[in-house]
C-alpha cells in the first residue's frame, strides 16, 4: 500500500469516518488528492479512499495534526475527538512543536499538547480577529470544568469583548508605582546622585505605597502623607522641605505615567492628584537655608577638623570648605581628574549639578594637600576612598556631628559650600568669578552666556579665598604645612 497524501486541506474541517481499513472525506473539503494508487470510489459528495489498517492519516493544516488510526478509542474517530479524561491522560506529544486536538462537543474548545505539557485553549474570532486564549494546564482542570470555562469565555466573545485586550488593559490599570519608577529611571536621562535620591526617598518616605497600583492613589492620601512627613529630621529641620521634595518626585510619576500608559486611547490618570497642594494651597513655604560658619567660629573649625583621627574625612572637610564643590562632588573626585601638571581638578559633567564639566584651579595649600594624598593613594580610584563596598566616601555625618559639637558650631557639608561662597563675595570678586567659583547654569542669563572664563582667570581668586580662609582660622604660614599634613 503506497503512502497516502492530502495536500491543501480547506480551513474549514472535513466530515471524516474511519474504520480499520476505509476513510470518507467530504468531496468537497478535498482540494488535491496525490499519489494515491488504492481504488477510490465516489459516493454523492463523499469520496472514500481505502487504506490499511495500520496507515496513519495526517491532516496537513496549520490548526491540527491528529494521528486517526492510532487514536485512544481503537479506531473510532469521528470529526474531531471528544475531550475525555482518557483522551486528554492518553493524548500523546507530538516529536517537537504541538499538537492541538479540538473538542467535537463544543465548537472553539481544544486541548494544546507539547512534549512538556496539556493545556485546554479557547479559539473564536472578536471582531474579525482570531484569538487563542489558554484556560489552564489538565492538572487544573477536567475536561468538564474546562468546558464549562470555555463556554462562558466563548459566550463573552460572542458579546464582543476580547480576553487579550481585557487582559492588557487589567495589567496597565495595575501598573504600580514601583514599575512606574524603575520605567522613569530608565527612560529619564538622571544624574547618578538623582537616581540615587529617588531610590532612596521614595521607599523611605513612601514605602508602603510602592505596590500600589499608580490609579489607586488619591488626592486624600497624597494631601494626609504630605501633612504626616512634616516631621523632625535627624538634622533638625522640621521636614516640611522633605515632604515637598516626596511629593515634586511624586507629580512627576505620576506624570509620567499619564504619558506613557494609556487604555483606548486615554491615559490612566487624567488628573495628576498631587495637584491638591496647589489646588489647597498646602505646600510648605520653602526658605532658602542661610546658615554658614561664621567668621569668628572658623579657628575651632580647624582646630576641631585637624584633630580627626580619620584623614580622609579630614581632607574631605578641608577641600569642602576651599572649593565650594558640592557634597557628591568632592567624593566623587577621581585621581585621574587631578592635573597636578596645570594645578586643576575636574569635576565631570555626569556628576556636576548642572550637567556642566567644571574645572577649579588649585591653591598652594589645596596642592599640597592632593599630593601628599597622591603619595599615599596605592591602588584607590578615587582621591577620597571608601570603607567596605564602597568605592568612595560615603556616609560620614557622624565625624561631622562631632566636628560641630567641638567647635561648637553646627554645620552640614552644603554650609561648608555657602561659606565659600560668602568669603568669597567680600573680597570683592566679580559676579561672573563668583558663579563661575559655584559652576551655576546661569542659564536665564543670556550676557553670561557669552562671557567664557578659563581656569587661569580663576586661579588668582581661588588663591586669595584660601588665603583668606587661613587668615580667619588663624592658621599661621608656619602651621600651614602641619594643617594640610
Amino acid at each position: 500500500m503506497c503512502h497516502l497524501q492530502i495536500i491543501r486541506l480547506l480551513y474549514k474541517k472535513p466530515v471524516l469516518t474511519a474504520g480499520a481499513g476505509f476513510l470518507v472525506l467530504r468531496h468537497d473539503c478535498v482540494s488535491d488528492l496525490v499519489h494515491v494508487s488504492t481504488s477510490t470510489q465516489r459516493r454523492a459528495n463523499a469520496l472514500i479512499i481505502m487504506l490499511s489498517a495500520s496507515k496513519i492519516f495526517r491532516e496537513l493544516s496549520t490548526y491540527c495534526l491528529h494521528d486517526f488510526t492510532n487514536h485512544p478509542k481503537n479506531f473510532k474517530a469521528r470529526e474531531m475527538p471528544k475531550l475525555t479524561k482518557y483522551f486528554v491522560a492518553n493524548a500523546k506529544p507530538p516529536d517537537k512543536g504541538q499538537i492541538i486536538y479540538r473538542d467535537s462537543a463544543l465548537l472553539g474548545l481544544g486541548l494544546r499538547v507539547t512534549r512538556g505539557s496539556r493545556s485546554y485553549i479557547v479559539e473564536a474570532r472578536v471582531n474579525g480577529v482570531l484569538r487563542r486564549i489558554t484556560l489552564g494546564k489538565d492538572t487544573q482542570l477536567t475536561p468538564t470544568e474546562a468546558r464549562k470555562k470555555a463556554q462562558k469565555l466563548l459566550a463573552s466573545m460572542a458579546g464582543g469583548k476580547d480576553p487579550t485586550l481585557e487582559k492588557s488593559r487589567r495589567k496597565i490599570r495595575g501598573v504600580t508605582l514601583i514599575e512606574v519608577l524603575e520605567r522613569y529611571l530608565a527612560v529619564r536621562k538622571l544624574r547618578a546622585n538623582t537616581i540615587r535620591t529617588y531610590r532612596y526617598i521614595l521607599p523611605r518616605c513612601l514605602g508602603d505605597w510602592l505596590d500600589l497600583p499608580v490609579v489607586a492613589i488619591t488626592r486624600e492620601m497624597i494631601e494626609q502623607r504630605h501633612m504626616e512627613l512634616r516631621r523632625t529630621t535627624k538634622q533638625g529641620t522640621s521636614g516640611e522641605a522633605q515632604a515637598n521634595t516626596v511629593m515634586h518626585i511624586l507629580s512627576a510619576l505620576l506624570n509620567f505615567a499619564a504619558a506613557n500608559y494609556e487604555i483606548d486611547g486615554k491615559p490612566i490618570i487624567l488628573v495628576n492628584p498631587v495637584k491638591r497642594l496647589s489646588n489647597n494651597r498646602r505646600w510648605y513655604p520653602e526658605h532658602r537655608r542661610q546658615s554658614v560658619v561664621p567668621d569668628h567660629k572658623l579657628p575651632d573649625w580647624f582646630a576641631a577638623v585637624i584633630s580627626l583621627r580619620h584623614q580622609t574625612v579630614k581632607d574631605y572637610l578641608l577641600l569642602l570648605l576651599l572649593t565650594g564643590l558640592r557634597r557628591n562632588e568632592a567624593a566623587t573626585l577621581r585621581w585621574a581628574d587631578i592635573d597636578f601638571e596645570s594645578k586643576a581638578l575636574t569635576v565631570r559633567s555626569e556628576i556636576a549639578k548642572n550637567g556642566n564639566e567644571h574645572r577649579l584651579p588649585l591653591s598652594d595649600y589645596l596642592e599640597v594637600l592632593l599630593q601628599r594624598r597622591y603619595e599615599a593613594k596605592g591602588d584607590a580610584l578615587y582621591v577620597f576612598p571608601g570603607r567596605g563596598n564602597s568605592p568612595h566616601l560615603v556616609d560620614s555625618d557622624h565625624v561631622i556631628e562631632g566636628v560641630a559639637i567641638k567647635a561648637a558650631c553646627p554645620f552640614t557639608p552644603h554650609d561648608l559650600r555657602r561659606t565659600f561662597l560668602t568669603v568669597a563675595e567680600r573680597l570683592a570678586l566679580s559676579y561672573v568669578v563668583l558663579k563661575k567659583l559655584a559652576n551655576h547654569s546661569g542659564r536665564n542669563d543670556t550676557t553670561f552666556g557669552y562671557i567664557v572664563v578659563d581656569v587661569e582667570r580663576l586661579r588668582e581668586p581661588m588663591q586669595k579665598i584660601t588665603d583668606e580662609f587661613l587668615r580667619l582660622g588663624k592658621v599661621k604660614t608656619e602651621d600651614q604645612d602641619k594643617f594640610a599634613k
